[in-house]
């Protein structure tokens, strides 16, 4: 795609927006709702918002989703060069975004002081967490205050009396959380670590699974049932997210296991793979019988897919094609696939020259598998700093999955994979 042609497509839409007339006279107003956005703190695409209205005794939730598709249409230059990456790569020492980065900044994103188009989604609920009515409108919002999670978790946590919307929006979606567990729905909720580079150098940041971030998730989580809920009934072709149960005897050997990160691991390996298909079916891992990618269109094209159809039906324009949305399903979950791979081998990467610039330290670890016992392959997961690894483990004593022990880093810069040494065993 030539960049020429791209670059004057940006700029004939930064300059219809410097217009004062640009916004669509049909979109609902809700500027006047307190909406507030959370995100990490260096997060550059900000692709939804929440609110709480109260009408009567009652709390309405609103969740708003960036609306790019509001800007440029389907197979417009800006759409094919999306289509090229698939979503948004972020890699330990780089980012590759799927948008235009200065559409991103200055059109896209839910940026906090300015009127921005979104599709909202207003939802009641009713006390055990069932949906009693919603709503779906394409709107204008404010975002009135852009939260890091940990400024959110601090509302959260004190619910000062002028700022406990977040406080009370938590209550409601921990009441949603409970209805799909009640489902079927299989939660896991542990931090994790994952590798960012700055100035060059690897770095080990940790990702704790606080209330904001629980928010936010099952927020996502219901834009993404109801929606699809919605496209079903109208029969709007769009790719869902499915993924098959887990086998029954799978989940009885599980249930046994009394060590968490065991426990963790072995649900993950032992649930199916989630792809994209032209059908709605079930998503067991979230206990919901349909569901689909919604709420992230500024950096995954499954969910700038959606919001082409959302943005169509509500404005009675033809669909994209089911013919069209099928071929988009399969190089969607072909290169989704490879850019997972990307994204895997760049922390694999990394990973290792973090281990390099601290063989010194001793690890507490906990085998969770033998890929190959007789060429000492397993994968182990690190106590203190949240995450797994494929690795070489040299050891003279027997070994048994679940158990814990100390190891240290053996420096190996002629081979692919990290090498440990056992010190001791756990008592």
């Amino acid at each position: 795609m030539c960049n020429k042609i791209i670059d004057n497509q940006v700029k004939e839409i930064l300059f219809r927006c410097k217009q004062t007339n640009n916004l669509n006279p049909l979109v609902k107003d809700l500027t006047h709702l307190k909406t507030y956005s959370i995100d990490d703190s260096k997060s550059f695409e900000i692709d939804d918002a929440i609110s709480l209205e109260k009408i009567s005794c009652k709390y309405k939730l609103w969740i708003h989703i960036a609306s790019p598709s509001s800007y440029f249409e389907y197979n417009s230059p800006i759409d094919k060069k999306a289509r090229q990456l698939i979503s948004s790569v972020y890699l330990a020492d780089n980012t590759y975004y799927m948008l235009p980065e200065n559409l991103i900044n200055d059109v896209f994103s839910l940026s906090d002081k300015e009127n921005r188009e979104s599709l909202s989604l207003g939802i009641i609920l009713n006390k055990d967490g069932s949906v009693n009515s919603k709503e779906i409108v394409q709107s204008i919002i404010k975002v009135d205050f852009r939260l890091n999670y940990t400024e959110a978790d601090e509302l959260i946590d004190y619910a000062p009396k002028e700022e406990e919307d977040l406080s009370i929006i938590s209550e409601i979606l921990l009441s949603r959380r409970n209805w799909r567990k009640n489902s079927g729905a299989m939660e896991i909720l542990e931090s994790f670590g994952k590798i960012i580079v700055e100035d060059n150098k690897p770095i080990l940041n940790i990702i704790d699974p606080t209330l904001s971030r629980q928010l936010i998730s099952e927020a996502m989580i219901l834009y993404g049932n109801l929606i699809s809920n919605f496209t079903k009934v109208n029969k709007i072709p769009v790719p869902y997210r499915v993924q098959q149960s887990i086998d029954k005897v799978s989940k009885e050997n599980i249930q046994d296991i009394d060590n968490e990160n065991l426990y963790n691991f072995l649900l993950k390996k032992n649930m199916c793979k989630s792809y994209y298909s032209i059908n709605p079916m079930p998503h067991s891992s979230l206990g919901l019988t349909s569901y689909l990618h919604a709420t992230s269109p500024i950096r995954r094209y499954a969910d700038l897919l959606v919001n082409y159809q959302l943005n169509r039906y509500l404005n009675n324009k033809d669909l994209i094609s089911n013919k069209d949305v099928e071929q988009m399903i399969h190089k969607i979950n072909n290169q989704g696939r490879q850019n997972i791979m990307r994204y895997r081998e760049n922390q694999k990467y990394w990973l290792t020259k973090w281990f390099e610039n601290n063989s010194f330290i001793e690890y507490h670890v906990i085998l969770l598998d033998w890929i190959n016992k007789y060429k000492d392959i397993c994968i182990l997961y690190f106590i203190e700093y949240h995450f797994s690894t494929i690795c070489n483990l040299k050891s003279k004593k027997h070994l048994t999955i679940g158990e814990s022990f100390k190891v240290y880093n053996v420096v190996d810069n002629n081979t692919d994979i990290i090498y440990f040494e056992l010190i001791s065993k756990s008592k």
